[in-house]
């Protein structure tokens, strides 16, 4: 099955191959544009996405994208419901 990394677009809403939607709330930030081409290419980059259905947040390392659209990540961390 075709994949590769990408970076979210901030603000728009991806399927999980899990099921759930997730929104990009953020991505890192990076010194130079080819900081984050390299990231990117080692499916090192860190993107913050929130679950729309209730808000469960996480920084997702390494997302991703598959032919049909969804999305999984390497792993996560700092996962968390809103205060």
């Amino acid at each position: 099955m075709d994949k590769q990394y990408i970076i979210p677009v901030v603000g728009q809403i991806y399927r999980n191959r899990g099921g759930g939607e997730y929104r990009c709330t953020g991505n890192r930030l990076y010194m130079s544009d080819e900081q984050q081409r390299r990231a990117l290419s080692l499916g090192d980059h860190v993107a913050y996405m929130e679950r729309v259905k209730d808000g469960w947040s996480l920084t997702a390392h390494g997302v991703i994208q598959y032919a049909d659209g969804t999305i999984e990540w390497n792993y996560s961390t700092g996962e968390h419901f809103p205060y």
